[in-house]
Protein backbone atom coordinates (compact mmCIF):
# COMPACT_ATOMS: atom_id res chain seq x y z
CA UNK A 1 0.00 0.00 0.00
CA UNK A 2 2.60 2.27 0.96
CA UNK A 3 4.69 1.74 -2.58
CA UNK A 4 1.59 2.53 -4.16
CA UNK A 5 1.42 5.42 -2.96
CA UNK A 6 4.63 6.88 -3.29
CA UNK A 7 4.38 5.49 -6.70
CA UNK A 8 1.37 7.49 -6.87
CA UNK A 9 3.02 10.70 -5.87
CA UNK A 10 6.78 10.27 -8.32
CA UNK A 11 3.98 10.50 -10.72
CA UNK A 12 2.22 13.56 -10.05
CA UNK A 13 5.72 15.00 -8.96
CA UNK A 14 6.81 14.06 -12.44
CA UNK A 15 3.88 15.36 -14.36
CA UNK A 16 3.85 18.83 -12.35
CA UNK A 17 7.97 18.89 -13.91
CA UNK A 18 6.94 18.42 -16.82
CA UNK A 19 4.00 20.89 -16.64
CA UNK A 20 6.23 23.36 -15.45
CA UNK A 21 8.94 22.61 -17.81
CA UNK A 22 6.60 23.39 -20.35
CA UNK A 23 5.14 26.42 -18.91
CA UNK A 24 8.53 28.02 -18.92
CA UNK A 25 9.38 26.84 -22.61
CA UNK A 26 5.94 28.92 -23.68
CA UNK A 27 6.29 32.10 -21.84
CA UNK A 28 10.00 31.90 -23.20
CA UNK A 29 8.63 31.52 -26.71
CA UNK A 30 6.37 34.22 -26.16
CA UNK A 31 8.77 36.86 -24.68
CA UNK A 32 11.27 36.25 -27.64
CA UNK A 33 7.97 36.48 -29.98
CA UNK A 34 6.96 39.80 -28.26
CA UNK A 35 10.96 41.01 -27.87
CA UNK A 36 11.16 40.51 -31.93
CA UNK A 37 7.52 41.92 -32.72
CA UNK A 38 8.63 45.43 -30.76
CA UNK A 39 12.25 45.25 -32.69
CA UNK A 40 10.82 44.72 -35.27
CA UNK A 41 7.93 47.69 -34.85
CA UNK A 42 10.56 50.10 -33.50
CA UNK A 43 12.64 49.93 -36.77
CA UNK A 44 9.50 50.66 -38.60
CA UNK A 45 9.03 53.44 -36.55
CA UNK A 46 12.87 55.06 -36.73
CA UNK A 47 12.68 53.86 -40.99
CA UNK A 48 9.41 55.61 -40.83
CA UNK A 49 11.12 58.99 -39.30
CA UNK A 50 14.15 58.54 -41.15
CA UNK A 51 12.17 58.83 -44.20
CA UNK A 52 9.78 61.67 -43.10
CA UNK A 53 12.75 63.84 -42.40
CA UNK A 54 14.17 64.17 -46.02
CA UNK A 55 10.25 64.62 -47.50
CA UNK A 56 8.11 67.70 -47.80
CA UNK A 57 5.10 67.10 -45.67
CA UNK A 58 2.76 69.52 -47.65
CA UNK A 59 0.46 66.98 -49.16
CA UNK A 60 -0.71 65.79 -45.33
CA UNK A 61 -0.91 69.13 -44.47
CA UNK A 62 -4.18 71.28 -44.14
CA UNK A 63 -5.83 71.54 -48.00
CA UNK A 64 -5.22 75.01 -49.59
CA UNK A 65 -3.23 75.35 -47.40
CA UNK A 66 -5.09 78.15 -45.74
CA UNK A 67 -4.63 81.63 -45.73
CA UNK A 68 -5.29 82.52 -42.55
CA UNK A 69 -5.24 79.84 -39.89
CA UNK A 70 -6.89 81.20 -36.40
CA UNK A 71 -5.82 78.12 -33.59
CA UNK A 72 -8.11 78.12 -30.66
CA UNK A 73 -6.88 77.98 -27.15
CA UNK A 74 -7.93 77.95 -23.79
CA UNK A 75 -5.05 78.36 -21.61
CA UNK A 76 -1.63 80.08 -22.35
CA UNK A 77 0.36 77.36 -22.91
CA UNK A 78 -2.23 75.64 -24.76
CA UNK A 79 -0.66 76.63 -28.22
CA UNK A 80 2.70 75.09 -27.65
CA UNK A 81 2.28 72.69 -25.58
CA UNK A 82 -0.58 70.59 -27.56
CA UNK A 83 -0.34 72.22 -31.33
CA UNK A 84 3.24 72.77 -31.42
CA UNK A 85 4.10 70.98 -34.61
CA UNK A 86 1.46 73.13 -36.22
CA UNK A 87 2.24 76.27 -35.21
CA UNK A 88 6.20 75.21 -36.18
CA UNK A 89 5.19 74.68 -39.62
CA UNK A 90 2.66 77.45 -40.18
CA UNK A 91 4.90 80.08 -38.50
CA UNK A 92 7.70 78.81 -41.39
CA UNK A 93 5.16 78.96 -44.02
CA UNK A 94 4.87 81.60 -46.61
CA UNK A 95 1.21 80.86 -47.82
CA UNK A 96 -0.50 81.03 -44.50
CA UNK A 97 -0.43 83.55 -41.43
CA UNK A 98 -1.49 81.93 -38.33
CA UNK A 99 -3.69 84.01 -35.63
CA UNK A 100 -3.74 82.90 -32.71
CA UNK A 101 -7.19 83.30 -30.05
CA UNK A 102 -7.09 82.40 -26.24
CA UNK A 103 -10.33 82.13 -24.27
CA UNK A 104 -8.69 82.96 -20.68
CA UNK A 105 -5.27 84.02 -18.99
CA UNK A 106 -4.72 81.11 -17.41
CA UNK A 107 -5.90 82.38 -13.86
CA UNK A 108 -2.57 84.68 -13.28
CA UNK A 109 -1.88 87.89 -15.16
CA UNK A 110 1.80 87.02 -15.42
CA UNK A 111 0.65 84.51 -18.04
CA UNK A 112 -0.39 86.87 -20.34
CA UNK A 113 3.44 87.85 -20.85
CA UNK A 114 4.65 84.40 -20.77
CA UNK A 115 2.71 83.89 -23.66
CA UNK A 116 3.91 86.79 -25.59
CA UNK A 117 7.42 85.73 -24.89
CA UNK A 118 6.49 82.02 -26.20
CA UNK A 119 4.69 83.58 -29.17
CA UNK A 120 7.59 85.79 -29.83
CA UNK A 121 9.72 82.16 -30.30
CA UNK A 122 7.45 80.49 -32.27
CA UNK A 123 7.16 83.21 -35.02
CA UNK A 124 3.04 83.86 -34.53
CA UNK A 125 2.81 88.18 -34.63
CA UNK A 126 2.06 89.86 -31.96
CA UNK A 127 -0.59 91.63 -33.89
CA UNK A 128 -2.26 88.29 -34.16
CA UNK A 129 -2.82 87.45 -30.44
CA UNK A 130 -5.89 88.10 -28.95
CA UNK A 131 -6.37 86.92 -25.06
CA UNK A 132 -9.97 86.76 -23.78
CA UNK A 133 -10.20 87.96 -20.17
CA UNK A 134 -13.90 87.15 -19.06
CA UNK A 135 -15.20 86.01 -15.73
CA UNK A 136 -17.57 83.86 -17.64
CA UNK A 137 -14.33 81.50 -18.72
CA UNK A 138 -12.73 80.87 -15.48
CA UNK A 139 -9.33 78.49 -16.02
CA UNK A 140 -11.33 75.60 -13.92
CA UNK A 141 -10.93 72.01 -15.54
CA UNK A 142 -13.82 71.30 -13.97
CA UNK A 143 -15.95 74.27 -15.50
CA UNK A 144 -17.25 73.90 -18.87
CA UNK A 145 -17.47 77.23 -20.68
CA UNK A 146 -21.14 78.49 -22.30
CA UNK A 147 -21.12 77.19 -25.73
CA UNK A 148 -23.26 80.95 -26.95
CA UNK A 149 -20.20 82.85 -25.17
CA UNK A 150 -17.59 80.85 -26.72
CA UNK A 151 -18.81 80.52 -30.08
CA UNK A 152 -19.48 84.25 -30.09
CA UNK A 153 -16.03 85.04 -29.51
CA UNK A 154 -15.06 82.73 -31.90
CA UNK A 155 -17.37 83.45 -35.05
CA UNK A 156 -16.57 87.51 -34.36
CA UNK A 157 -12.88 86.26 -35.39
CA UNK A 158 -13.63 84.66 -38.25
CA UNK A 159 -15.79 87.40 -39.99
CA UNK A 160 -13.40 90.12 -38.48
CA UNK A 161 -10.15 88.41 -39.81
CA UNK A 162 -11.86 86.52 -43.12
CA UNK A 163 -10.09 83.28 -41.48
CA UNK A 164 -10.10 80.20 -43.59
CA UNK A 165 -9.13 77.39 -41.03
CA UNK A 166 -10.14 76.80 -37.41
CA UNK A 167 -8.13 74.52 -35.34
CA UNK A 168 -8.93 73.57 -32.06
CA UNK A 169 -9.55 70.89 -29.93
CA UNK A 170 -11.70 67.82 -30.11
CA UNK A 171 -14.45 66.76 -27.89
CA UNK A 172 -11.99 64.94 -25.94
CA UNK A 173 -9.39 68.06 -25.58
CA UNK A 174 -6.59 66.20 -24.99
CA UNK A 175 -6.44 65.53 -21.18
CA UNK A 176 -10.31 65.42 -20.57
CA UNK A 177 -10.26 69.20 -19.39
CA UNK A 178 -13.48 70.79 -19.84
CA UNK A 179 -12.20 74.30 -21.20
CA UNK A 180 -10.64 72.62 -23.53
CA UNK A 181 -13.90 70.72 -24.24
CA UNK A 182 -15.58 74.07 -24.24
CA UNK A 183 -14.13 75.16 -27.51
CA UNK A 184 -15.06 72.09 -29.44
CA UNK A 185 -18.66 72.29 -28.66
CA UNK A 186 -18.83 76.31 -29.18
CA UNK A 187 -17.26 74.89 -33.02
CA UNK A 188 -19.91 72.24 -33.24
CA UNK A 189 -22.41 74.44 -32.57
CA UNK A 190 -21.49 76.85 -35.34
CA UNK A 191 -21.27 74.20 -37.58
CA UNK A 192 -24.05 72.73 -36.84
CA UNK A 193 -26.08 76.32 -37.00
CA UNK A 194 -24.32 76.77 -40.04
CA UNK A 195 -22.89 79.56 -39.12
CA UNK A 196 -19.57 79.39 -40.04
CA UNK A 197 -18.73 81.50 -43.26
CA UNK A 198 -18.38 79.00 -46.91
CA UNK A 199 -14.86 80.34 -47.37
CA UNK A 200 -13.81 78.90 -43.48
CA UNK A 201 -13.34 74.61 -42.42
CA UNK A 202 -13.06 73.30 -39.33
CA UNK A 203 -10.44 70.92 -37.86
CA UNK A 204 -9.58 69.23 -34.32
CA UNK A 205 -6.69 68.01 -32.79
CA UNK A 206 -6.93 64.13 -32.14
CA UNK A 207 -7.17 63.02 -28.51
CA UNK A 208 -5.41 59.41 -28.10
CA UNK A 209 -5.33 57.34 -25.11
CA UNK A 210 -2.75 57.55 -22.15
CA UNK A 211 -0.20 54.84 -23.47
CA UNK A 212 -0.29 56.56 -27.25
CA UNK A 213 0.21 59.93 -25.57
CA UNK A 214 3.24 59.34 -23.85
CA UNK A 215 5.26 57.00 -26.65
CA UNK A 216 6.77 59.91 -28.79
CA UNK A 217 7.94 58.63 -31.85
CA UNK A 218 6.50 54.98 -31.37
CA UNK A 219 3.18 56.37 -32.01
CA UNK A 220 4.30 57.19 -35.74
CA UNK A 221 2.52 54.48 -37.24
CA UNK A 222 -0.74 54.59 -36.03
CA UNK A 223 -0.35 58.44 -36.36
CA UNK A 224 -0.07 58.23 -39.62
CA UNK A 225 -2.19 55.80 -40.66
CA UNK A 226 -5.26 56.88 -38.29
CA UNK A 227 -4.78 60.89 -39.44
CA UNK A 228 -6.67 62.82 -42.34
CA UNK A 229 -3.75 65.60 -41.79
CA UNK A 230 -0.72 65.50 -40.01
CA UNK A 231 2.24 67.78 -38.73
CA UNK A 232 5.49 66.45 -38.06
CA UNK A 233 8.46 67.99 -36.58
CA UNK A 234 11.84 66.53 -36.33
CA UNK A 235 13.83 66.32 -33.01
CA UNK A 236 16.26 69.11 -34.23
CA UNK A 237 13.10 71.57 -34.87
CA UNK A 238 11.31 70.27 -31.76
CA UNK A 239 14.23 72.40 -29.63
CA UNK A 240 12.47 75.40 -30.94
CA UNK A 241 8.94 74.27 -29.44
CA UNK A 242 10.95 73.60 -25.86
CA UNK A 243 12.04 76.93 -25.80
CA UNK A 244 8.85 77.97 -26.42
CA UNK A 245 7.44 76.29 -23.86
CA UNK A 246 10.55 77.43 -21.43
CA UNK A 247 8.90 80.94 -21.58
CA UNK A 248 5.88 79.83 -19.39
CA UNK A 249 8.09 80.09 -16.30
CA UNK A 250 5.22 79.94 -14.04
CA UNK A 251 4.17 76.84 -15.80
CA UNK A 252 7.26 75.07 -16.37
CA UNK A 253 7.84 72.54 -13.82
CA UNK A 254 9.02 69.38 -14.05
CA UNK A 255 6.58 67.27 -14.78
CA UNK A 256 5.89 69.66 -17.74
CA UNK A 257 9.50 69.08 -18.72
CA UNK A 258 8.42 65.35 -18.66
CA UNK A 259 5.87 66.14 -20.67
CA UNK A 260 8.07 67.85 -23.39
CA UNK A 261 10.20 65.46 -23.62
CA UNK A 262 7.94 62.29 -23.76
CA UNK A 263 4.53 63.77 -25.30
CA UNK A 264 3.58 63.08 -29.22
CA UNK A 265 1.80 66.23 -28.91
CA UNK A 266 5.49 67.84 -29.11
CA UNK A 267 6.37 66.06 -31.56
CA UNK A 268 3.40 65.00 -34.38
CA UNK A 269 -0.36 66.79 -34.60
CA UNK A 270 -2.97 64.67 -36.30
CA UNK A 271 -5.86 66.54 -37.41
CA UNK A 272 -9.91 65.85 -38.45
CA UNK A 273 -11.90 67.99 -40.15
CA UNK A 274 -15.07 68.66 -38.80
CA UNK A 275 -18.19 68.73 -40.69
CA UNK A 276 -22.34 68.95 -39.70
CA UNK A 277 -23.07 65.58 -40.29
CA UNK A 278 -20.51 63.79 -38.28
CA UNK A 279 -21.50 66.21 -35.41
CA UNK A 280 -24.99 65.22 -36.07
CA UNK A 281 -24.01 61.54 -35.89
CA UNK A 282 -21.66 62.11 -33.05
CA UNK A 283 -24.04 63.87 -30.87
CA UNK A 284 -26.98 61.21 -31.30
CA UNK A 285 -24.30 58.82 -30.75
CA UNK A 286 -23.76 60.40 -27.50
CA UNK A 287 -27.30 60.70 -26.51
CA UNK A 288 -27.80 56.81 -27.24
Amino acid sequence: MMANLEYVRLYFSLQLNEAICWWCYYIREISWQLLIALLAYLCVCVFLYAILKRVGHTAWQLPGPPARLLLVTAHPDDEVMFFGPLVYWLTRSKASEIYLLCLSMGGDRRRIDELWECTKVLGIPEANVTIIMSGELPDDQGVQWPTDTVAESILQYIEMYKINAVVTFDKYGVSRHKNHISLYFAIAALCIEKKVPPYCKLYVLESVNIIRKYIQILDLPVSLLSASYWYLVTYEQKRTIKSAMAAHKSQYVWFRKLYMIFSRYTFINTLQEVSALDLELDLQFDED
